[in-house]
């Protein structure tokens, strides 16, 4: 009996050391994974923000080169019918957005359906206001029309999109 006391007066200091220093590296490995994620997480922030926000910045010169006032006004010519300034209006909408297509790799799926559905929605706009003019009268006619419109409409699709991308680019600035 007196050889068992013997050995537990060393072995349970021993055991104890030993759980405790298993406990303190056990703690120090989490510790140490844990900054160096947080290190390697910071790194990759720091080189795809700026083209996150490129894209937000991109994506916002499109909503705005959609605007039907904006497009109308740049886009109007005298040469055009209203049939060819329509189809005009479509072809450079749908241009302007295959041109940003690959910025949704950088925005978030929400930002994209958002962006997606502004241009469907400018689209709808510019059909909606040329079935309502003569495809043979001038162009001015369908500019009048789909400016009217948008007046009409309580906002548009591209100024929705436009506040979410702020909205949304305001939060990835957020530390």
């Amino acid at each position: 009996m007196q050889d068992i006391i013997e050995i537990l007066k060393y072995t349970i200091p021993a055991i104890v050391v030993f759980l405790t220093a298993m406990v303190m590296m056990k703690y120090y490995f989490k510790s140490f994974v844990r900054d160096r994620d947080r290190d390697l997480l910071l790194q990759d922030r720091k080189k795809t923000l700026p083209m996150r926000l490129q894209a937000y910045e991109r994506l916002a010169l499109f909503l705005e080169r959609i605007t039907v006032d904006s497009l109308v006004v740049r886009e109007q010519s005298d040469e055009f019918t209203a049939r060819d300034f329509h189809q005009h209006l479509l072809a450079i909408v749908r241009a302007e957005y295959e041109h940003n297509l690959t910025q949704q790799i950088y925005i978030s799926g929400d930002a994209w359906n958002v962006v997606r559905n502004a241009k469907e929605g400018t689209i709808k706009l510019i059909n909606r206001a040329a079935m309502q003019v003569n495809p043979d009268s001038r162009a001015l006619e369908l500019s009048k029309k789909i400016i009217e419109i948008q007046m009409e409409a309580e906002t548009s699709p591209t100024n929705v999109a436009l506040e979410f991308l702020r909205n949304e680019a305001r939060r990835i600035l957020e530390p």
